[in-house]
């Protein structure tokens, strides 16, 4: 299947010189994630909700000093997987196709996950979904809640009661509608940039000279918790629930995630459309089969050494056959003796389900190896447990048929 089904010819595109605030209002009437920055002659650039959203912007400041320059080619002929890839990898939730040189459309995280929606039914939601749940309680401030996305890198964070019970999902989105409904309040205060990367609600109070609502501390932006912000009821979903139905809900409430509850357990996780388009790139191989999403960040460490690390992991569990490993990097601002903060992100694909491990360490190799423990100890927490009662066992035949689901179609 190739990218043309999955082409849209409605899109919104800015002149460079356009402003923030005039970004931030587009942002807060449309759902998507991104918009085209077009200077007359071609596309030059994309300008996400998370960029604006995650750093700090004078709402004068232009289009083309917050877009990002770097976006992937992407050919109405090219393979829908490799497009799914390029995606995930570069962390573009849109990007513009081609037909040879002549501009046609883009293709969005929504417009891949709806074209391949009648063939997700080989998977289940427990095929594809993060486990390491990230989660905020009803009263943590948006400043918190900020800060985590921006450190942990994901783009939204389930709201959880004492009860352990799902109660809201805060996201880039909910944050960025806010942020403008306050800026078009009132002038001076805390900025609609949340204050320095938002970090604390004392950066907040340091920005008297900034855009924002001038309402008193206790009102500042960054104090207000997180209840007052996110996006309720939540949207459910639980592990057996197969990924073509799951995406049909998502598409069909336009939500971009659904939190994942197993029975009688509570809250585990999440799925969202990045992890579909993460499932669109497993290949069937003769061996286990590595991705590294962010192999740029890779500078003291090879991807060999990484799968020699993971077939350490995957040893530790007799009899587990694994399909499909992949890492994630990304890095942070942060440095320490030229290091730079690198996030790591393990997860594996195997027959007797699906197993991840998180590290931040400043260096790549650092990082990996955090992970790779913390992986360790989630493979070696669910060999002491009877799999085939939460998740149900798979043969390696089985699960090569999952992966293989594109060939035929």
């Amino acid at each position: 299947m190739d990218i043309s089904e999955a082409v849209r010819t409605e899109y919104r595109a800015f002149d460079p010189e356009t402003p923030v605030s005039k970004l931030l209002g587009a942002f807060q009437t449309h759902r998507d994630p991104a918009v085209l920055v077009d200077d007359g002659a071609g596309i030059t650039g994309v300008v996400t909700r998370k960029a604006l959203v995650s750093s700090r912007h004078d709402p004068d400041e232009k289009a083309r000093s917050v877009m990002r320059e770097d976006v992937p080619s992407v050919d109405r002929r090219d393979d829908i997987r490799e497009v799914a890839r390029r995606m995930v990898e570069s962390e573009f939730p849109l990007l513009p196709v081609y037909d040879g040189e002549a501009f046609e459309g883009v293709a969005t995280d929504e417009s891949v996950a709806a074209a391949t929606e009648p063939f997700l039914d080989a998977l289940d939601v427990s095929d594809v979904y993060t486990r390491d749940l990230r989660s905020v309680e009803p009263g943590t401030t948006v400043g918190e809640v900020i800060h985590r996305l921006r450190t942990e890198g994901i783009s939204r964070v389930p709201v959880v009661d004492e009860a352990g019970d799902a109660v809201g999902m805060v996201s880039y989105y909910d944050l960025l509608e806010f942020a403008v409904r306050e800026t078009d309040r009132q002038q001076g205060g805390s900025a609609g940039g949340f204050g320095r990367g938002g970090a604390s609600a004392a950066d907040a109070e340091q920005a008297d000279q900034g855009y924002g609502e001038r309402a008193g501390v206790e009102h500042r932006l960054l104090d207000i918790p997180a209840r007052d912000v996110m996006n309720e009821p939540v949207a459910t979903t639980g592990p057996t629930t197969g990924l073509d139905d799951a995406v049909g809900e998502m598409l069909a409430g336009d939500y971009s995630s659904l939190v994942v509850e197993v029975p009688g357990e509570g809250v585990d996780g999440v799925v969202t459309l990045t992890d579909v388009l993460r499932s669109l790139t497993w290949t069937p191989d003769d061996g286990t089969r590595l991705q590294v999403f962010g192999a740029r960040y890779l500078t003291t460490t090879t991807p060999e050494e990484v799968a020699d690390l993971i077939d350490g992991v995957a040893d530790k569990f007799d009899e587990m056959s694994v399909i499909e490993a992949y890492v994630v990097l990304h890095t942070h601002k942060e440095r320490q003796r030229g290091s730079p903060l690198v996030r790591a992100t393990i997860r594996l694909f195997t027959d007797r389900g699906r197993f991840s491990g998180t590290g931040e360490e400043y260096g790549d190799a650092p990082a990996i190896r955090t992970a790779r423990d913390r992986l360790e100890r989630t493979v070696l927490d669910e060999k002491s447990r009877t799999m085939s009662e939460r998740r149900g066992e798979r043969s390696p035949e089985d699960a090569e048929r999952l992966l293989g689901w594109w060939l035929e179609a």
